[in-house]
């Protein structure tokens, strides 16, 4: 979805031009694709001028809606939210899931507050000025890209 948002002014790209650039294997690709497509999310056209772009603009569509339509859920949250926690009192009165609903709330908000659009921004933004991105938060501090 970024890399159709990134590249969304040239038309529509062909899944084999998407499965080379993004390194997804182009079978795997075309089940995600076609998640999308059901979603309204990408338009999928066949035929020498065929290809997939964007269902609608890149602002109305947030991280959620892509995470929804490809996971079913946001997070794992979910599944550790509906596991027991019988300490004292009963599952009801449970510290682990407070502090995962403010988790999962954090992360809604996040995502759903987050078009495709800002991401793409972002990006392009990281590619202008060469930043590096951790692939984990034990780094001391992540680089903050604002315009």
């Amino acid at each position: 979805m970024l890399f159709l948002a990134m590249v969304a002014d040239e038309g529509p790209v062909t899944s084999h031009e998407i499965a080379v650039q993004q390194g997804i294997p182009e079978p795997y690709l075309r089940q995600i694709l076609a998640a999308l497509s059901r979603e309204g999310l990408i338009e999928s056209n066949r035929g020498p001028q065929g290809g997939h772009s964007l269902g609608r603009a890149a602002e109305a569509i947030s991280l959620q809606d892509i995470l929804i339509t490809l996971e079913g859920q946001i997070t794992s949250i979910d599944q550790v939210l509906e596991m027991t926690c019988s300490i004292g009192l009963g599952p009801d009165h449970c510290a682990i899931r407070e502090v995962f609903l403010e988790v999962k709330q954090a992360v809604e908000r996040i995502l759903g507050g987050t078009s495709l659009a800002e991401l793409a921004s972002r990006q392009q933004q990281v590619l202008d000025r060469g930043l590096s991105i951790p692939l984990d938060l034990g780094h001391p501090s992540l680089p903050i890209v604002t315009e």
